[in-house]
Formats: C-alpha cells, sequence, structure tokens
C-alpha cells in the first residue's frame, strides 16, 4: 500500500533547499501531482510552489519528439543561487548598537587596536563577537560611525589570499545548455559548435583551442599562449576576421564546459569589430561533470591526441603542423557519414 504521509519537518519561512526541489520535479513531472498537493506534502504554501515551479520551468522533447514543459530542479537551484548572489550579507556589528559604541570609544579615545578590542569583546556580553579583522574590515568601509583609518594606531594590511585565483564571472541561467535552440541539439542545422582546450604538459604554456561542429564534425584548431579567458576570446577574434561576414551564420552558437577560460560570455560574444551592436556568437553551457553534453568535441580531442600525447609541451608545435592535424581530422572517413569525410559533407552542403 502506498504511503503519501511526508515526515519533513516544517519549514515555512524558509528558502527551499536543492533536495525539496529534487522532489518537487519527481512529483510534479512523474508523479503528475498538483501543486496543492505539493505544497501539503512539503508543508508551503501553494503560492511558494507555484513561483517554484515557474521558476524551474524548461522545455523538454519526449520520445516522439513533442514538447512539452517540466520542471527542472537544477535549472531552478542555478537560477536561485544566481539572484541571491544580488542580496548582500547583513554586517554583524549592525545587529550590535552597544557594540559599535564600545568599538568607536576604544578606538577614538582608548587608543587600543583592533586586535587588542577583539580580545576583550570575547569576554564581555555583547550579543555579537568580532574578529580583529572584521573590525578593520568594517571601519575602511565606513560602517562604524565615523572612524577613520587614520584613527587607529597602526594601519594594519591582511595579504590578500585570493590575489592569484581565477574569479568567474557569473553566468545567467539563460546561458545554461538547457536553453539552447533545439535545432542545435537535433544536429539540424550547421553552424552550432562545441568547444574545449587541449592542455599541453604540466597545465603550462601553450594550449589548442579547439571547435568542433555538430552537425558535420568539422574542426577548427587554433594554437593559443595559454588557458587565460582573454587568449579564448582573440582566437574568436581571429576566426570572426578569417570568415568576415559569414562568419555569424557559421557560428551561430558554442557550447563550452564551465572552466574558468570560458566564463567571460560577455567577451566570447562579442565582435572585435565595434561597429557591430548584434553578439557575433551565442554561448551556451554544459552542466558541470557532463561531458558527453559535448561529446563531438570531446571525440576530437581524442584524435587529436594521436598526434599529440598527454605530456607533450605545445608550445614548441609549430602552425604547419597543426593545421596538418586540423586538416587529417576534417579528411577522415567517418561511419556515421557512410565513410565520407566532413570535407565531403561540407561540399554537399555548398557550405
Amino acid at each position: 500500500m502506498c504511503q503519501d504521509n511526508n515526515t519533513t519537518k516544517s519549514r515555512k519561512g524558509k528558502h527551499l533547499e536543492y533536495s525539496e526541489r529534487q522532489s518537487i520535479e519527481r512529483w510534479f513531472n512523474r508523479d503528475k501531482r498538483t501543486k496543492v498537493e505539493i505544497a501539503d506534502l512539503l508543508d508551503r504554501t501553494e503560492k511558494t510552489i507555484r513561483n517554484e515551479i515557474k521558476r524551474g520551468l524548461v522545455k523538454n522533447l519526449t520520445t516522439e519528439l513533442v514538447e512539452i514543459w517540466v520542471y527542472s530542479a537544477d535549472v531552478a537551484q542555478q537560477k536561485y543561487e544566481y539572484y541571491l548572489k544580488a542580496k548582500g550579507p547583513k554586517l554583524k556589528i549592525d545587529n550590535d548598537y552597544e557594540l559599535k559604541e564600545y568599538v568607536e570609544k576604544s578606538i577614538k579615545e582608548d587608543k587600543k587596536s583592533p586586535e587588542v578590542i577583539a580580545k576583550e569583546i570575547k569576554t564581555m556580553n555583547f550579543k555579537t563577537k568580532m574578529c580583529a579583522r572584521t573590525i578593520r574590515n568594517n571601519i575602511y568601509a565606513g560602517d562604524i560611525y565615523d572612524i577613520k583609518s587614520s584613527d587607529m594606531i597602526y594601519n594594519k594590511k591582511y595579504k590578500d589570499k585570493n590575489k592569484d585565483k581565477t574569479i568567474c564571472e557569473k553566468v545567467p541561467p539563460e546561458k545554461s545548455i538547457d536553453y539552447r535552440p533545439e535545432e542545435a541539439n537535433r544536429r539540424e542545422i550547421y553552424g552550432h559548435w562545441e568547444g574545449d582546450l587541449v592542455i599541453g604538459s604540466k597545465k603550462r604554456g601553450s594550449v589548442l583551442f579547439t571547435l568542433t561542429e555538430r552537425k558535420t564534425r568539422e574542426e577548427i584548431i587554433i594554437k593559443i599562449p595559454g588557458k587565460k579567458a582573454e587568449y579564448v576570446a582573440k582566437a574568436l577574434d581571429l576566426i570572426e576576421r578569417k570568415y568576415k561576414n559569414i562568419f555569424y551564420n557559421k557560428f551561430k552558437t558554442i557550447t563550452f564546459d564551465n572552466g574558468g577560460e570560458f566564463r567571460n560570455w560577455r567577451a566570447l560574444e562579442k565582435s572585435y569589430d565595434n561597429r557591430r551592436k548584434k553578439a557575433r556568437t551565442q554561448i551556451y553551457y554544459a552542466h558541470p561533470y557532463r561531458s558527453g553534453e559535448r561529446g563531438s568535441n570531446e571525440n576530437a580531442n581524442r584524435l587529436i591526441r594521436r598526434f599529440i600525447p598527454k605530456g607533450i609541451d605545445i608550445t614548441p608545435i609549430s602552425e604547419e603542423y597543426i593545421q596538418k592535424i586540423e586538416d587529417w581530422i576534417n579528411n577522415y572517413p567517418r561511419a556515421m557519414f557512410n565513410y565520407k569525410s566532413t570535407n565531403e559533407i561540407l561540399s554537399e552542403m555548398c557550405v
């Protein structure tokens, strides 16, 4: 006998968790439960469930090739996390008026350092406890009345541990592969590409920027100085200059993984020609840890490894040799095309 009793504790007034979104996906898509039923199961309001389902709706294709709307927990979670970034955390010291006054008096009148103040407040009855660095950050930001950094007995500068880290731009949900045009998913129309980097020895030095067209498996390989996002954008600039006006029909979309070198989607979509106002292409991103969503490019990179095995330094490899690899791939007979090569397919298409 089926038991519908739900043992989840009430979390009214709290944000939905990912596990709850997964439950909504199962109940809404598979079990065809109503929003009222789901709200009762999760002990939430119907409005919360209605808004949540609206947030995570995506188009899906049935086995009969019919488009339907379904709820995706992954898409809803991604949107939730993206919009949550706009909400800044409340300052600790804003919650404790007496602590603000104490910090101001200790610095301006008693000439104490933030380190001494932090040590003292640990033993006092303030609602909030803060470390010295937090006190300094609040002072630098101007959040503790009129205290300035010059009011402190000395200015301590902390080393930024994240200085050398690559900061990836937050990608909006609509750049997910879930929003890629259906014609790209079906491989019906020429002009939808997948991209990646082929890395050399020890992840240093030059790398290969590779693009694979989804319908014909046409391959483009460009040697770039390294893994930086700016090098990838410049490689696309080079391709755009090569094809000029043909570029915009030839490269309708490009799908990358979530590596930091691809996350600056604005730079990748922006034309090198400032006179062009429209995006030169549309960038999309596969789901994390799903290399199969870019399977054509992954397979093409395996072909490149026949010539450049893992661990080989790419820096000294000549442009001529890289062009030779590209030509070999595009002239290679493929079983999927009845042993025709990509170039033969392209000639028949007059691309």
